[in-house]
C-alpha cells in the first residue's frame, strides 16, 4: 500500500538528518495512535538512507513485564564489546558505548527505537540520557510511541515531558484525508466516504478493511477484517498465526519449529496473505493490531496450551527470564513463575529497571504461599526495597511488614533489625512519625543480645538519620558517630557512607558549614564503591543543605550532577526529592516561571509522597502568592496538613513562614503573628538558623523583638535589627533579588524606588503595590505605574509579548524560529516560552493551544 500524505514528515526527517550530519544530532519523537503508520514512515525513511547512514534498530515488546534494556541492547548489538560478551554490559557502560558510537564522525548514525509506550524504565532512562546529549553526536535518534495510550501520569509521558530544547523534535501523524482514502479505494467497489467514516482515516484500518472485504462491504471492525483473511488460510498457517500471536514482537524460527513444528510453507502462505512478515530469523505480524485481533479469537484453554508449549521450548533453550515469565504467567505455570520471577527481578534490579524488578517480584509473591518461610521472607524484602527505590512507599511498607513478621517467626534477629531500619525512613517518607519512631526503638532493641554487630551500626545510623531530619543535631551526632565507629570496625562501607551523610547533614542544618566536608566524604566513598543508594542520598542532602543555606552556586553544581546520576539509575524517589528543591532554588533566584514549571510538573505526576510534596507545594504557593495569583491559600493549607504529622521542624516551619508571608501581603497582621508564632514554637530549642530567622523576621513586622536572637541567619538578623542596607547587600550577594527588595522596603525613598524596580522586573505584584503605597505616603512624585492593564486583565496573566509568542508557538514554530521571527535571542525566547507554559499550567504546545482556547485567548480555528 502506498505511503500517502506523509511527504511533509519525510521532508522534516530528511532535513533533520542533514542537520545531524553537519551541526549535531537530534532526537525525534513520533507520536500517533495505533495504525497511523509510524513504522511504515520510519521504515520508508530508513530504506532511503541505508547507503549514506548507519542504521540501528531496537523495539519494545508488549510483554507482561518488559525486558530491562531489551531494545537498547538491540541497538547496541553491532558493537563488538557488547555483542561478543556473554554477560550484559552495565547500563552506564551500555549508555556510554552507544553515545560514543552515535558520535563517530565518519558516517551519520540513524537509530530507531520503536513502541516506547511498552518500554521498561531503564530504557526510558536511556532516552533521557541521549536526549540531553544528542546534540553532541552525529546521530538522528527516532523514537515512536502511541500517545493515545498514555495517561498523564504514565512514566513514558513524564520522561518525554522532561526533554526540552531545540535538539528535541516532536512529530504527530494525522489520519488520512478523504482524498487519500478515495485513492486507496479506487476500483474496489467500496464507498470511500463510508470507508473513511468507519476507519477514521487510520491507514491500517483502511488496508485491513479493503483486504478483508468482499467487493462492496466494509467490515464492522478491523478484527473482522483480519480474521476473515485468516480463515482463508490453510490449517497449518492458521495454527502458525495463533502461535505467532502469542509472542509479542517476533517469534524466532527455532521457537516455532520446537513449539508446533512450523514449516516454511505455512510461513510463506502467511506472508503471501499479507498477515505475516518473514524476517531473517523470526516471524511477526505485519502490525500489532492484527496480532491482537488473532489473540482475541483464540479460546482461553487453547491460549494456555500454546503458551505452555512456548514456555517449554524457551526454558529448554535458556531464553531470557522476562520472556519465559511472560508465557509462564499466561500459561498459569506456577512452578516456572516461582523459579524465574526472582531471577528476572534481580537481573532487572542490576540493570536499574527497578519498577520492572518490583513487578517480577510481585508475580512471584502472588504464588509464594507454597514457598519455604525463609525464601518467602527474602522475596518480600526484595520487593520492598525495589518499591522503596521507585517511590512506591506504600507498597514498600506493606511488603517490609510481611517480611518482618516472617523473620520474627523464624527468630532471625539481624533480619528483623534490618527490616525495622528500612521501615523507619519509609514511614518518615509517608509522613508517619509515630511508626517511624517505633521502628527505630525496636531496631536497636532486638539487638540487645548482640551489642557489638554490623547490624547494630545500621540501626544506630537509622536513628541518626531521623534525628538529623528533625533538626536534633546532638542526637544525630551521637548516634551517627557510634554508627560510624561500628561500621568502620566491621568494614561496612555502605553504613560508613550513610553515617557520614547523617553527621554532615545534621551539622549543616544547624548552620555548621563543616558538614559539607563530611557529606562530600560520604559522596566520594559511595561513588568509589558504586554504592548507588548512598550516592543518591548524598546528592539529595547536599542539594537540600545548599538550598537551605541559599548557596546557589553550590546547589546548581550538586543538582547538575545528582539528578542525571539518579535518573540514569532509575532512583526516582531521589530524583523527585532533588527536583522539589530545584524548584525552590528557582524561587530563590526569582526565576518564578521555572519554579512553577518544575513544581507543577512534579505535582501533576501524581507520584509525590508527603516528604517531597511539602517543599513542592510551598514553593508553588509562594510563586502564586508573590504574583498575586489564585490558589496560594489552598496550597499552603495542604502543605501544612502534610507537614504537621512528620515532626520535621524545617518543613513545618517553612510552611508556617510561607503562610505568614501570605498574610503580610493581605495586610492581615493578626494572622501574620499567629502563623509566625506557631512556626517559632515548632523550631524552639533547635539550631535551625535559616528557618528560625525567616519566622522571626515576619513576627518582627508586627511585634519588634525585645532582644535579637543570635541563632538566626545573618541576613535575617540584619533585617530584624533594621539594618536594611546591610541586609540588602547580603541578599544581593546570595543572588536573591526578591529578598533584596524586601530589605530595601525599609529604607528611604531612593531604596524604595530601587526595590520597586526589582519587584516590577520579577513580577512581584503584591510587594510592588506595598512599595508604591509607601512611596506615595511619603509624597514621592513620578511613581512608576507598573504592569499595564492588558497584562493585569489577561486571564492567564500573560504580557503582550507573551500573547504574541503564544499565538506563534501554537502554529508550530520552534524556539529558534520564534527567535528569528521576533529578532530576539533564543535564550530570551526560551524564557518567554517557559513563562507562557507555566502561566497556562501546561507542558506542551498542544496543551497550550487547548488551554488558550479554553481561556478565550485564541480562536478555535482548527476545523
Amino acid at each position: 500500500m502506498a505511503l500517502l500524505e506523509r511527504q511533509q514528515q519525510l521532508e522534516t526527517l530528511n532535513r533533520l538528518l542533514r542537520h545531524a550530519r553537519a551541526d549535531g544530532g537530534k532526537l525525534v519523537l513520533i507520536a500517533a495512535e495505533a495504525g497511523l503508520g509510524k513504522s511504515s514512515l520510519v521504515e520508508h525513511f530508513v530504506a532511503e538512507h541505508r547507503r549514506d547512514a548507519r542504521a540501528l534498530w531496537g523495539a519494545c515488546d508488549a510483554l507482561e513485564t518488559p525486558r530491562a534494556l531489551g531494545p537498547v541492547h538491540e541497538l547496541a548489538a553491532h558493537l563488538a564489546p557488547i555483542g561478543s560478551g556473554a554477560a550484559p554490559a552495565s547500563r552506564e557502560g551500555l549508555f556510554r558505548a552507544l553515545f560514543e558510537d552515535f558520535s563517530r564522525p565518519e558516517r551519520v548514525c540513524l537509530a530507531v527505537l520503536e513502541d516506547l509506550h511498552w518500554a521498561d524504565e531503564a530504557t526510558l532512562d536511556f532516552v533521557r540520557f541521549m536526549g540531553r546529549r544528542i546534540q553532541r553526536t552525529q546521530a538522528l535518534l527516532i523514537v515512536t510511541y502511541r500517545e493515545d495510550e498514555l495517561p498523564l501520569t504514565h512514566p513514558v509521558r513524564l520522561a518525554l515531558g522532561e526533554l526540552t530544547g531545540d535538539q528535541i523534535v516532536r512529530l504527530r501523524l494525522p489520519p488520512l484525508s478523504l482524498t487519500a482514502v478515495r485513492e486507496l479505494a479506487r476500483d474496489r467497489g467500496v464507498d470511500p466516504g463510508n470507508l473513511h467514516r468507519v476507519t477514521g482515516g487510520n491507514p491500517f484500518f483502511v488496508r485491513e478493511a479493503l483486504a478483508g472485504s468482499g467487493e462492496d462491504q466494509v467490515p464492522a471492525t478491523v478484527r473482522d477484517a483480519v480474521l476473515a483473511r485468516l480463515m482463508r488460510c490453510s490449517r497449518p498457517t492458521r495454527e502458525l498465526a495463533e502461535v505467532v500471536a502469542m509472542c509479542p514482537g517476533r517469534a524466532a524460527h527455532w521457537l516455532l519449529a520446537e513449539a508446533i513444528g512450523a514449516d516454511r510453507d505455512a510461513i510463506a502462505e502467511g506472508v503471501a496473505r499479507g498477515l505475516l512478515l518473514d524476517q531473517a530469523d523470526a516471524v511477526s505480524f505485519r502490525h500489532e493490531l492484527a496480532r491482537l485481533a488473532v489473540v482475541s479469537s483464540v479460546p482461553p484453554e487453547r491460549s494456555r496450551e500454546l503458551h505452555a508449549r512456548l514456555l517449554k521450548a524457551l526454558i529448554a533453550h535458556g531464553a531470557d527470564p522476562p520472556q519465559i515469565l511472560h508465557h509462564a504467567t499466561l500459561a498459569e505455570h506456577v512452578e516456572a513463575l516461582l523459579e524465574y520471577a526472582p531471577v528476572a527481578g534481580r537481573q532487572a534490579a542490576r540493570l536499574g529497571a527497578h519498577r520492572e524488578a518490583a513487578a517480577h517480584f510481585t508475580a512471584a509473591l502472588r504464588h509464594s504461599a507454597a514457598m519455604p518461610a525463609p525464601a518467602r521472607a527474602a522475596l518480600y524484602e526484595l520487593h520492598a526495597r525495589e518499591c522503596g527505590l521507585t517511590n512506591q512507599t506504600g507498597r514498600a511498607i506493606a511488603s517490609a511488614v510481611l517480611a518482618l513478621e516472617l523473620f520474627r517467626e523464624l527468630g532471625d534477629i539481624d533480619s528483623q533489625s534490618r527490616l525495622l531500619s528500612f521501615l523507619a525512613p519509609e514511614y518518615r517518607t509517608a509522613g508517619d512519625k509515630a511508626r517511624a519512631d517505633q521502628c527505630l526503638v525496636e531496631a536497636t532493641g532486638v539487638l540487645d543480645p548482640v551489642p557489638h554487630s554490623a547490624q547494630l551500626a545500621v540501626a544506630l545510623h537509622a536513628r541518626a538519620r531521623l534525628a538529623s531530619n528533625r533538626g536534633q543535631d546532638r542526637d544525630a551526632l551521637e548516634f551517627g558517630q557510634r554508627a560510624l565507629a561500628l561500621a568502620r570496625s566491621f568494614g561496612d562501607l555502605e553504613t560508613e557512607s550513610q553515617a557520614l551523610n547523617s553527621i554532615g547533614s545534621a551539622l549543616l542544618i544547624a548552620g555548621d558549614r563543616s558538614g559539607y566536608a563530611l557529606l562530600e566524604q560520604s559522596l566520594q566513598l559511595a561513588l568509589a564503591h558504586d554504592l548507588q543508594e548512598c550516592t543518591a542520598r548524598a546528592y539529595c542532602n547536599l542539594v537540600f543543605a545548599a538550598v537551605l543555606e541559599h548557596d546557589i552556586t553550590r546547589a546548581i553544581s550538586y543538582l547538575s550532577a545528582g539528578i542525571p546520576y539518579c535518573e540514569e539509575r532509575a532512583l526516582f524517589s531521589s530524583v523527585a526529592y532533588m527536583r522539589a528543591y530545584e524548584s525552590r532554588l528557582a524561587l530563590d533566584r526569582a526565576d518564578w516561571s521555572e519554579a512553577e514549571r518544575i513544581a507543577t510538573q512534579l505535582w501533576r505526576s501524581g507520584t509525590l509522597l508527603p516528604l517531597q510534596s511539602v517543599p513542592t507545594l510551598t514553593t508553588l504557593a509562594l510563586v502564586r502568592a508573590r504574583r498575586d495569583e489564585p490558589g496560594a491559600e489552598e496550597l499552603l493549607e495542604q502543605a501544612l496538613t502534610l507537614a504537621a504529622p512528620m515532626g520535621e521542624p524545617e518543613r513545618t516551619g517553612r510552611a508556617y513562614a510561607a503562610r505568614a508571608e501570605r498574610a503580610f501581603y493581605r495586610g492581615d497582621l493578626e494572622r501574620l503573628v499567629q502563623e509566625a508564632t506557631a512556626g517559632l514554637e515548632v523550631v524552639s530549642g533547635l539550631r535551625l538558623p535559616w528557618i528560625k530567622g525567616e519566622l522571626s523576621f515576619w513576627q518582627s513586622r508586627v511585634q519588634p523583638p525585645e532582644t535579637t536572637a543570635e541563632d538566626v541567619a545573618e541576613p535575617f538578623r540584619l533585617m530584624i535589627l533594621g539594618d536594611w542596607r546591610g541586609a540588602a547587600r547580603a541578599w544581593q550577594g546570595l543572588g536573591m533579588p526578591y529578598e533584596q527588595a524586601l530589605a530595601l522596603l525599609e529604607g528611604p525613598e531612593e531604596a524604595l524606588r530601587e526595590a520597586l524596580t526589582i519587584l516590577d522586573h520579577i513580577g512581584a505584584t503584591p510587594l510592588a503595590a506595598i512599595a508604591r503605597r509607601r512611596l506615595r505616603d511619603r509624597g514621592a512624585r513620578g511613581v512608576p505605574r507598573g504592569p499595564n492593564e492588558a497584562t493585569r486583565s489577561n486571564p492567564a496573566g500573560l504580557t503582550g509579548r507573551e500573547v504574541q509568542i503564544l499565538s506563534l508557538l501554537v502554529e508550530g514554530l520552534s524556539n529558534a524560529q520564534l527567535a528569528r521571527r521576533l529578532h530576539r535571542s533564543q535564550k530570551t525566547i526560551d524564557h518567554h516560552v517557559s513563562s507562557v507554559l507555566a502561566k497556562l499550567g501546561v507542558r506542551s504546545r498542544i496543551e497550550a493551544r487547548a488551554a488558550a482556547i479554553a481561556l478565550g485567548l485564541l480562536a478555535d480555528t482548527d476545523r
